[in-house]
C-alpha cells in the first residue's frame, strides 16, 4: 500500500526465511539479516526486489507478531505508558546490486486502560502486527510522542526505500556506461 501510494506498481511475493533470533543478535542486526535473506530468497526478476522486516522492541525485549489475543494484550500492557523502538530493515536488490538500510523510530505510548486495550483488541486485526498494534488504525490514539519516520512504524520507510531504488538504478546505469565505453 505504501509503495503504491508512492506511485510504484507492486507484486507481493512472500519469501519464507527462518526468522528466529540468533544468540547475541541485536534487534537492529536481526531486521537487517531478515530483510537481506528475504531479498536473496526472491527469484530474479526484471524488476527490483524490495524486502523488509519490521520489529518492535522495548529495551532488549522483541515484540514480534503475537500468537494469540492474550499475547497481544500482554504486549499492549508492556507498551502502555512507556517508550519503545520500531526497527525496519529494508533491502533492495536488482541482479548483483544490493542496497540495504535499517531505520529506527522511537514511539511513546500514553498509559492505556484495561478497557482501551480490550476494545482495541476486539475491533482491530493485531495478530499480524509487530507489537500487536497498527499506528495507521485505532492505535494512533495511543501515541504520546514519535521521533522518526511515521511510515517506518507502519512498516516501510518510503523515502529511504525510494532513495535505495534510485541508487541501484544509478549504479546499474553507471556500470552499463562503463562497459559501453
Amino acid at each position: 500500500m505504501l509503495l503504491q501510494s508512492a506511485g510504484l506498481a507492486v507484486e507481493v511475493r512472500p519469501s519464507h526465511v527462518d526468522e528466529a533470533q540468533r544468540s547475541g543478535e541485536s534487534v537492529h542486526d536481526l531486521v537487517a539479516r531478515l530483510c537481506r535473506d528475504k531479498a536473496l530468497a526472491c527469484p530474479e526478476s526484471i524488476h527490483p526486489v524490495i524486502a523488509a522486516d519490521t520489529l518492535v522492541a522495548r529495551g532488549d525485549i522483541i515484540l514480534g507478531q503475537p500468537g494469540n489475543l492474550d499475547e497481544a494484550s500482554s504486549m499492549l500492557h508492556a507498551l502502555s505508558g512507556s517508550e519503545h523502538h520500531v526497527f525496519t530493515g529494508v533491502c533492495v536488490r536488482k541482479g548483483p546490486y544490493i542496497e540495504q538500510q535499517t531505520v529506527q523510530t522511537r514511539v511513546r505510548f500514553r498509559p492505556l486502560s484495561e478497557q482501551e486495550i480490550a476494545v482495541y483488541l476486539a475491533h482491530n486485526e493485531v495478530l499480524d502486527k509487530a507489537g500487536a498494534y497498527a499506528i495507521q488504525g485505532g492505535a494512533a490514539s495511543f501515541i504520546e510522542a514519535i521521533e522518526g519516520p511515521l511510515d517506518n512504524v507502519i512498516g516501510l520507510p518510503i523515502a529511504e526505500t525510494l532513495r535505495m531504488l534510485q541508487n541501484i538504478h544509478k549504479r546499474r546505469t553507471d556500470t552499463a556506461r562503463e562497459k559501453a565505453a
